[in-house]
């Protein structure tokens, strides 16, 4: 899985965040200046700058999968075929 970088305002963006408008002229250390500022009683800024004092990200996961389909994307194979293989036949295709 590709990582994707998080871009700043991504959040603010997908809630119409009244706060961003004024940040969209700024960018790098400009913007993070003044985004302390603005976004100061926020608490997804607050957050953000916890999880990166903190040194942890936030990561996607993808849905629950069986073994076998497991096994059958490793080995390349079309998991609604190897369904009813166990993984020992599947691993040996």
């Amino acid at each position: 899985m590709k990582e994707e970088r998080y871009t700043s305002g991504t959040f603010c963006l997908s809630i119409d965040c009244a706060h961003h408008k004024p940040l969209e002229q700024f960018s790098d250390d400009e913007y993070l200046e003044k985004k302390a500022l603005f976004c100061k009683d926020c608490y997804a800024w607050k957050f953000y700058l916890w999880l990166k004092d903190k040194n942890w990200k936030v990561v996607r996961t993808i849905p629950e999968m069986s073994i076998q389909e497991i096994a059958a994307h490793l080995r390349g194979i079309d998991p609604s075929v190897a369904k009813d293989l166990d993984i020992d036949e599947i691993l040996s295709l």
